[in-house]
């Protein structure tokens, strides 16, 4: 499988593209999200599907409870950015940033390399099911790494989601494999061609489709039951997460407190709905199956990410690590 290293110094010249790309995306992501959420089976196969296409457990965790809320966005930042921001205007950042030179290129090119080997070693060993753990190792990383190559003590979340998304980017692109992209000068290589596990494992033409095969909806004495078992393993979670806030200034510690017990829905919890999700690839042979718990809140499904071990929807990673359910 090749190998793509992100290339920082030809940033520039794809920039426009890649936000417009972006907006466009992210405007699609909001209107389907909004869509699948009066369904509890569109909601289970949307969380699925952003798994198995591209190993994304990140975006995934958008139509989960996690988002009930809370912007997505707001609760990575207070609860796991937090601790490491340190963006004041005192602070002296790398003078190399921003010139747009090679010098630049090579050290940004560092970073996000040296992420994506930690990020790899906690996708084996760690698993984006156990998101806490994932997201509390990687960005106290990316501090360290920082540090040592860009030798300033700069952090503010636009570097943190930037290294952290192009991870997740890459990660897929690894799966899926990658078309060779040129500029608008027809020369610049904007992504190398690449071949991924994927094709390795289905063959070069691969589909890989998701479904649900069977459901089972909770009786009301159920989902009472349901919805205090949820109440018992979030609030202990709750509890353990909130002693990380100990030591951050006042604001930060009010803001990751909030950004927790957001978590707690269980007494808006009116119903359940346990979706078992079929992975095929294009000869209807099945290579992944599991359950997923989705929960109704008001009018809306979310995915319960607290209960069920989803983890075979990662196809290639081996599952050897334990999941910690929250």
């Amino acid at each position: 499988m090749a190998k793509k290293q992100f290339k920082a110094g030809i940033y520039g010249v794809v920039s426009a593209i890649l936000v417009a790309a972006v907006l466009v995306g992210l405007t699609a992501f909001a209107f389907t999200s909004r869509y699948n959420a009066f369904s509890d089976e569109k909601t289970a196969l949307s969380y699925a599907d952003s798994i198995v296409q591209t190993g994304d457990g990140y975006n995934a965790l958008k139509v989960s409870a996690v988002s009930k809320n809370q912007k997505f966005g707001t609760f990575i930042t207070d609860a796991y950015m937090a601790p490491y921001i340190n963006d004041g205007d005192d602070v002296a950042k790398n003078p190399a940033l921003g010139t747009g030179t090679k010098e630049e290129a090579q050290l940004l090119d560092n970073v996000y390399n040296t992420m994506y080997d930690f990020f790899l070693d906690l996708m084996n060993n760690v698993g984006l099911e156990n998101y806490d753990e994932f997201y509390s190792m990687y960005f106290a990383k990316l501090k360290e790494v920082r540090t040592d190559i860009l030798n300033d003590e700069y952090m503010d979340t636009d570097f943190m989601f930037s290294v952290f998304e192009s991870n997740i980017q890459k990660y897929g692109e690894s799966l899926t494999g990658t078309e060779e992209k040129l500029a608008a000068d027809e020369k610049t290589v904007i992504q190398e061609a690449s071949t991924g596990s994927y094709q390795t494992l289905y063959g070069n033409e691969y589909k890989l489709t998701t479904t649900i095969k069977d459901k089972k909806v909770l009786s009301e004495d159920e989902v009472k039951a349901y919805a205090d078992g949820y109440k018992q393993r979030i609030t202990s979670f709750i509890q353990e997460a909130n002693s990380k806030a100990e030591n951050l200034d006042p604001e930060k510690q009010e803001n990751m407190i909030k950004a927790y017990d957001n978590l707690n829905v269980s007494d808006s919890i009116n119903a359940v709905s346990v979706c078992t999700v079929s992975v095929c690839d294009d000869k209807g042979n099945e290579i992944a199956s599991t359950d997923i718990n989705v929960i109704k809140i008001g009018n809306s499904w979310y995915v319960d990410n607290t209960y069920r071990n989803t983890s075979p929807l990662y196809l290639n990673i081996e599952k050897s690590h334990e999941v910690q359910y929250h």
